[in-house]
């Protein structure tokens, strides 16, 4: 049999102020295309069906739809809730939908729960374990009432009941155990693997190496399918694998996207490959003066891609972002970077490498997840209005501090006798 492994699909979230929905709707049709094409039998989604807790509306109708249309090519589905899903709406579809073999996980309810399917070459075992968030782990039994007291000891870092990534998936996992009925099994689980690769798009679990799992919990089967780091690799080994997101979701993602495929064999043996996602836009960063990252011939595979530009210009430059767009209507970032100050023309940024916006980028981002749609052209106006006047007031008040330190006694106490009226 074959199975299909993909993950991150982050449906409704924006590259910057951009978004992502006529990217996220081309790569389904691209999917439900392929399943039948590659002879699939069963897709795994491993958790981060959306990007946020509470989805879009239209976020929502686009991943019922693509339920449907890969039910309506035969092929079975298994889907987990990811540490952006709200678990209780993933798991919201427990049980409704089981007979058309679409099975949605989400949060603590059913993790002992093993989905065994029927297929030509055998039955599967798939120990589906959504992302278990240990905040909301049941207490065990504690000796004593359960008073504030007795939740302060549950939480010190060495109490035998502490709960963490490692502890609670390490008991789901035993958990479903008994419950293996079929000879071969696979596993679908959104956490962080310890020795995994990050990208700048990944939400941090928690802090510090907490939030890590050793990947020897998986022992004993034969795939292990993992969502949450957006960048395709194997951990531990090429039958534990993260697929990765199907797009790019920041400028670190410049590698090719990709979904797994999985041939197994009766006895649970596997043999692995991977198949290029041919859609959805590139991400650049470019770099130059002005004149070079404006002149013809010059960075022409970065003109249909999410762009960053790295500016370099000593002097001042003027609406960048604008003159730039001309060429790169996908641009979302520039970044002001002077060569003398870099010391090398085209010396990548400091702030490049942590994927900063700008603060019209970030106020629009900021919009974006207030009201699920990004601010149309009344409202990037006002909010450039604000930006500007709240940096001319930024510039006027360091000035005067600056003039009141450097003038002759009194001046101070006038400058500031003088902003307080």
């Amino acid at each position: 049999m074959r199975i299909l492994h993909t993950s991150d699909w982050h449906l409704g979230r924006s590259f910057g102020p951009l978004s992502l929905a006529t990217s996220q709707e081309e790569f389904i049709d691209w999917l439900v295309d392929m399943v039948p094409q590659e002879h699939i039998d069963l897709v795994v989604i491993a958790g981060d069906l959306y990007d946020r807790a509470i989805p879009p509306a239209e976020s929502v109708v686009l991943m019922r739809e693509a339920l449907l249309r890969l039910r309506s090519v035969g092929v079975a589905v298994v889907a987990i809730a990811g540490n952006h899903d709200g678990p209780e709406r993933v798991a919201a579809y427990d049980g409704l939908v089981d007979s058309a073999r679409v099975y949605m996980r989400g949060g603590y309810g059913r993790t002992s729960d093993v989905i065994t399917l029927d297929f030509a070459d055998g039955p599967l075992d798939i120990v589906a374990v959504p992302f278990l968030d240990p905040v909301l782990a049941p207490l065990p039994a504690l000796p004593g009432p359960l008073d504030a007291t007795a939740l302060r000891v549950a939480a010190e870092p060495e109490s035998p009941v502490r709960r963490t990534h490692q502890s609670v998936l390490a008991a789901a996992l035993q958990s479903a155990q008994p419950n293996r009925r079929a000879g071969r099994s696979i596993v679908v689980a959104h956490a962080f693997v310890t020795g995994g690769e990050v990208s700048e798009s990944e939400r941090l679990l928690t802090v510090g190496g907490t939030a890590q799992v050793d990947i020897s919990l998986f022992e004993g089967h034969s795939y292990v399918a993992l969502g949450h780091l957006h960048r395709p690799q194997m951990v531990g080994g090429p039958t534990r694998r993260y697929s990765g997101t199907p797009l790019p979701y920041s400028f670190s993602e410049q590698h090719a996207k990709q979904v797994v495929i999985i041939d197994i064999d009766a006895a649970g043996v596997c043999d692995v490959s991977e198949i290029t996602v041919p859609v959805g836009r590139g991400v650049a960063t470019i770099t130059g003066t002005m004149d070079t990252l404006l002149g013809s011939g010059q960075h022409d595979d970065a003109v249909g891609c999410f762009v960053r530009a790295v500016v370099t210009d000593v002097g001042h430059v003027v609406d960048a972002k604008a003159h730039l767009r001309a060429r790169y209507p996908f641009i979302t970032e520039v970044v002001l970077q002077p060569a003398a100050v870099a010391g090398t023309v085209g010396a990548a940024p400091e702030t490049a490498g942590r994927g900063l916006l700008s603060p019209l980028d970030a106020a629009g981002a900021f919009w974006r997840d207030v009201t699920s749609d990004p601010p149309g052209a009344a409202e990037l106006e006002l909010l450039e209005r604000v930006l500007t006047a709240a940096a001319a007031a930024g510039a006027a008040g360091a000035a005067g501090a600056a003039g009141a330190a450097g003038g002759p006694p009194g001046a101070g106490e006038a400058a500031i006798g003088g902003s307080r009226r």
